[in-house]
């Protein structure tokens, strides 16, 4: 779900799960060295957290793919076309963006190219006449059109409000500094020269992105010549505008702390930052690493457990740990047990439906494409209605035969339980690091905090259809917060 071209994110995804089912077929009919490969495939996935939120969720499902290879002897033939078909279903998606693109985000990025051009207009007459204002309709349909007229905006990250706070920010500054133009005439140089940069980032020439890098270039220039009381202003619009070029040009997603530059044109330019965001996370206290040794953990035990002891549908157990570890630090075991829990709800109604129906071949793929759409539908609600409706869509997917029984939705069950409990068990012995579970929980009560003071705002300054829902939703995630931290 990102605003750049999502066809070499597809791809790179599609080689990922290929690799995935490369290495779990080739392995899969070797007891140890099996369980090594998908230990090692979960520490990969657990450390790719670092990257984002969705390429760890993401490397998870691949490594799905790994721990429910059948224990099947490796033929070249059969590992080949296993992996080839994992790769061209990942490629259906490629195609059919290709041939059905997505137009969620031409909306936004039509106003964001009205709301710096705008910026730009406004910087000119700042700078002939400080006393002129800025005109707020560019600003605020921006606004309305990240946080209003998209579904999704609710289910994005809070980092996703970078696309339009920027624009916002710089407006900000651009005040500040044409204030303090009559006492020195630098500033109008300064003014002009962001209005430039603005006028480049609206553009969309080839050369847009060069000439924005040289455009604040020539802004930081100009900030040398200004006096000293305004300098501290100057940097600061020099700073925001290398932000909007980064995030126009070559921003994949919008980072709370710093931009990272991941290039729009091909794959391997992200790669050396990923790298770099892993490297960062190579440290004892950090919540990713831990993470990962935990996801490996549990996944190879899981693994462990089902070659070795026979367990029937054993592969949930590895499943399970997949699908319910998180680098979570504030309400870890509730969530954990709260996606358990979920799991084990689907398996139960997709169990009744296979005990009742039977479905196979084409009807299991239909259910399957119904339990995955019940999952997006229901995916606002709550992770355990969604760990629910993924549950249901695996057995349909995986475990649908004609041989179901009662005994059968009690070996999934139990399965499942045991993974529960491995996932839980690795974060006992493993929890994060006191300090960073403190830092994190405190910056979630910060967070928490700031949205339900600008809740009560809105309510009551801008309006909103239910104020009262909202007031107590955000009161509720704010109470919760703080109970975490405390």
């Amino acid at each position: 779900d990102s605003p750049r071209g999502p066809l070499v994110l597809v791809g790179a995804i599609s080689v990922q799960m290929a690799a995935a089912v490369l290495i779990g077929t080739s392995t899969s009919s070797y007891g140890v060295l099996f369980v090594l490969a998908a230990t090692v495939w979960s520490f990969i996935a657990g450390m790719q957290w670092a990257v984002s939120t969705n390429a760890g969720l993401i490397a998870a499902a691949s490594g799905a793919l790994l721990v429910t290879a059948p224990p099947v002897a490796p033929t070249l033939s059969s590992v080949g076309t296993a992996a080839l078909l994992a790769l061209g279903g990942g490629l259906v998606q490629a195609v059919l963006i290709g041939l059905w693109p997505r137009r969620r985000w031409r909306l936004q990025r039509d106003a964001l190219t009205r709301a710096y051009r705008a910026l730009g207009v406004d910087a000119r007459r700042l700078a002939s006449d400080p006393t002129v204002g800025l005109d707020p309709a560019p600003l605020l349909w921006l606004r309305d059109t990240f946080t209003m007229s998209d579904s999704q905006a609710k289910r994005r990250p809070l980092a996703y409000r970078a696309w339009y706070g920027l624009p916002q920010r710089i407006s900000v500054t651009l005040t500040a500094l044409a204030g303090r133009s009559s006492d020195d005439p630098a500033v109008a140089d300064v003014l002009r020269a962001a209005a430039a940069v603005l006028d480049v980032v609206a553009s969309r020439s080839r050369t847009a992105k060069r000439d924005a890098t040289l455009g604040v270039m020539q802004v930081e220039a100009a900030t040398d010549r200004v006096a000293v009381a305004n300098v501290a202003l100057a940097h600061r619009l020099s700073h925001q505008l290398r932000e909007a070029v980064a995030l126009r040009f070559g921003e994949l997603t919008p980072d709370v702390d710093h931009v990272t530059r991941l290039g729009r044109r091909g794959g391997l330019s992200a790669m050396p930052i990923a790298a770099a965001a892993i490297r960062s996370h190579l440290a004892w206290g950090s919540p990713i690493l831990r993470h990962a040794f935990r996801l490996s953990a549990g996944v190879g035990a899981g693994v462990a457990v089902e070659r070795f002891a026979d367990v029937p549908y054993g592969y949930w157990i590895p499943l399970t740990v997949l699908m319910v570890l998180r680098p979570e630090t504030a309400h870890t075991y509730t969530r954990c047990v709260g996606r358990v829990a979920g799991n084990a709800a689907g398996i139960i109604v997709a169990s009744l439906v296979t005990l009742i129906w039977h479905p196979t071949g084409l009807a299991a793929a239909v259910l399957a494409v119904v339990a995955l759409g019940i999952a997006y539908a229901v995916s606002g609600f709550g992770y355990v209605a969604t760990s629910a409706a993924l549950a249901a869509a695996v057995v349909f997917v995986i475990d649908v035969s004609n041989a179901a029984d009662a005994g059968t939705m009690a070996d999934r069950l139990i399965a499942t339980l045991i993974g529960g409990a491995l996932a839980v068990l690795v974060h006992v012995l493993l929890p994060d690091d006191s300090l960073v579970r403190l830092r994190q929980r405190a910056g979630e009560l910060l967070k928490t905090e700031i949205d339900y003071a600008a809740t009560v705002i809105k309510a009551f300054v801008h309006g909103l259809d239910h104020p009262a829902e909202a007031l107590a939703a955000a009161w509720e995630r704010a109470f919760r917060a703080r109970a975490a931290f405390e």
